[in-house]
């Protein structure tokens, strides 16, 4: 098996042993397609054995090897069909059934190939239907809803599944029974639309058991409980934490106290670390938890710690992102909005100080999720081509991120928002954006999803500002007018030849003495590309024919797909790959200006998206360079 590559001897007599467990397993199965022939051999549970090793390459191998096998899948269903009639136990041999049964629920927690075969195979839209005729006793829906949660948590594409039986969810939310009420407000945590995030909004009683399960899993030294890791019930939490009522109840609980807890305790792993300091950064966007977390200096304390001596860069980001929110921004949709953002030295906020003091103002600043990068890019050369000076993060982020974001908002005259769905689930994007109205700076909306209305926090900031579509082609080339008419002279360049940034890497800037050199030598601003050079520039030497290549003008826009590809194989560039069949003209105008903008980020696409090799890379740059 490839699994096996990589693995010890040891691990492979391991790996071997156990899959001649699940041969020997199947066997009789495979025989006569009938539960009565399902048996352990010599009672060894082997998938109980599977379930208890230790997680690792070797575990991995086992587990694959034992979702090649569709009988397993099989078994699975005719127990399932036989537990919902209540016809289990005329079988001789139920107890191997019920024991096959629970063992399959506790592999989803460890499998993301046995989760992703339980969506592929239809297996979760089969509980999902059970689950629905609401005539399941507690345990089967209990059993039912373990896998449904795993399988959502595990892997994204079951949430698109799982999305058609929120109602059933919903209703399971409403039992009684404090763990049925976990397993789906958990699974509704990861599938519902943030604009239902009502529907994961918790009662004491379940919010009182997930937080039980934390401590007692804590305490536990293989960091479970209940068949909850300490890991799992954070990332839950996180989740859950999305609900802004369920901010509030998390606080009022005492989540805070577990979260400090794992911040300070020594046994705790970095992935169980950043996922409380990210929880105390979701919790802390309301500002009535806020206050109260401000008042925990030992809290604070660990995250300055921790974000100063770890080597983790997600952990430095979560600590950071949270005191961050903790000291500087202002809630929007909340009843303290009309307050001054606390510092924890009883003064105003440290980085609201460096714009009072006399700090630079004056680029166009782009708040974006990454998912609409590429057309940011494109709307980022529009404004420079227009004269804009324009911070994106493309490759402009030097050290701590959260202050390269912060001065670079101080710094905006205006700040572009880019409203999407993923854009409002994105703690970063809500601390840059919520940063920005804090400090009452300008903000003027673009929408880049078709049909997405912003809600909850990000329809508190929008308000009944003017938004503009750029969520197609079209409508992008439709709008930009119109955004640098509304612009107007705010971020302009001419602005900033006055004065020039204390840190200009950090804002993503244009030089201001590059640009004000150029004026002065007689080179009107409109005559620059976005590649630095002067439009009007000539290919140098003596006009022979052997110079011409040295730097070509041509019209790319009316390069098809087959003259891109000519010109391409000419400067001995591989074009074989199927990436290479919708490069046209102006794919390479774009890939040359994206070149200018965001090198790292373009040289990366270009292995990674074309399937380049460097000596492709470089011959390509070479080539683009020459236009």
């Amino acid at each position: 098996m490839d699994a096996q590559q990589n693995l010890t001897v040891k691990q492979k007599a391991m790996v071997e042993a156990h899959c001649h467990g699940i041969d020997e397993f199947l066997v009789k199965f495979k025989e006569s397609q009938k539960l009565e022939a399902v048996t352990f051999i010599d009672d060894r549970n082997i998938l109980g054995m599977i379930y208890h090793l230790k997680t690792g390459d070797a575990k991995s191998a086992i587990l694959k090897y034992l979702v090649s096998y569709d009988e397993i899948f099989e078994i699975f269903t005719l127990v399932w069909k036989s537990r919902v009639k209540a016809n289990i136990s005329t079988f001789l041999n139920s107890q191997t059934l019920w024991t096959f049964s629970y063992s399959i629920s506790n592999l989803t927690d460890c499998s993301e190939e046995l989760c992703y075969a339980f969506g592929e195979k239809g297996l979760l839209t089969l509980l999902f239907r059970d689950l629905k005729t609401g005539t399941l006793g507690d345990r089967h829906i209990s059993y039912a809803l373990t896998i449904i949660y795993n399988c959502c948590w595990k892997v994204s594409e079951n949430r698109v599944i799982c999305r058609e039986f929120v109602d059933t969810l919903q209703e399971c939310s409403q039992s009684k029974n404090p763990e049925i009420q976990a397993d789906a407000f958990l699974a509704l945590s990861y599938i519902v639309d943030k604009s239902e995030v009502h529907k994961i909004s918790l009662n004491e009683p379940c919010l009182k058991f997930l937080l039980l399960t934390l401590k007692s899993a804590m305490s536990e030294p293989g960091r479970r409980f209940h068949g909850y890791s300490t890991f799992e019930v954070l990332q839950g939490l996180n989740q859950l934490a999305i609900n802004d009522c369920n901010k509030l109840l998390i606080v009022k609980l005492g989540g805070i106290d577990v979260l400090e807890r794992i911040l300070m305790e020594e046994g705790s792993s970095n992935e169980e670390k950043r996922w409380a300091a990210r929880g105390i950064w979701q919790l802390a966007f309301k500002e009535e938890n806020k206050v109260k977390i401000h008042q925990r200096t030992t809290l604070l304390n660990a995250l300055e710690k921790i974000k100063e001596t770890t080597e983790d860069c997600d952990i430095k980001d979560a600590c950071s992102g949270a005191l961050f929110v903790i000291n500087d921004v202002l809630d929007i949709d909340d009843e303290f909005k009309g307050h001054i953002p606390i510092c924890r030295d009883g003064g105003h906020s440290s980085v609201k100080n460096e714009v009072s003091s006399g700090h630079v103002e004056g680029h166009i600043m782009i708040s974006y999720q990454h998912a609409s990068q590429e057309r940011m890019l494109e709307v980022k050369c529009h404004l420079e081509e227009s004269g804009y000076n324009v911070w994106m993060d493309v490759d402009k982020m030097k050290g701590d991120i959260l202050d390269s974001m912060a001065k670079a908002v101080q710094r905006a005259s205006v700040v572009l928002v880019c409203m999407s769905h993923k854009f409002k689930e994105s703690q970063h994007c809500r601390t840059e954006a919520t940063y920005a109205y804090t400090l009452k700076k300008d903000i003027i909306p673009l929408m880049l999803q078709d049909k997405f209305t912003p809600e909850d926090w990000l329809g508190a900031l929008m308000g009944m500002k003017k938004y503009y579509p750029m969520f197609s082609d079209d409508l992008m080339r439709q709008c930009l007018p119109d955004l640098v008419s509304e612009l107007s002279d705010r971020g302009k360049r001419e602005k900033l030849d006055l004065v020039v940034p204390s840190d200009d890497e950090v804002t993503g800037a244009s030089n201001p003495t590059s640009h004000a050199q150029r004026q002065r030598d007689g080179t009107a601003e409109d005559d620059v590309d976005c590649s630095g050079g002067n439009k009007d520039d000539k290919p140098t030497g003596n006009g022979d024919e052997g110079n011409s290549r040295s730097q070509t003008t041509v019209d790319l826009g009316k390069w098809d797909e087959k003259k891109a590809g000519e010109w391409l194989r000419s400067y001995g560039i591989d074009t074989s790959k199927d990436s290479f069949k919708k490069v046209d003209g102006t794919r390479l105008k774009q890939i040359k200006k994206l070149l200018n903008l965001a090198p790292e980020f373009c040289l990366k696409s270009l292995k990674d998206e074309l399937g380049l090799c460097l000596w492709d890379v470089l011959a390509l740059v070479d080539a683009l360079e020459k236009l």
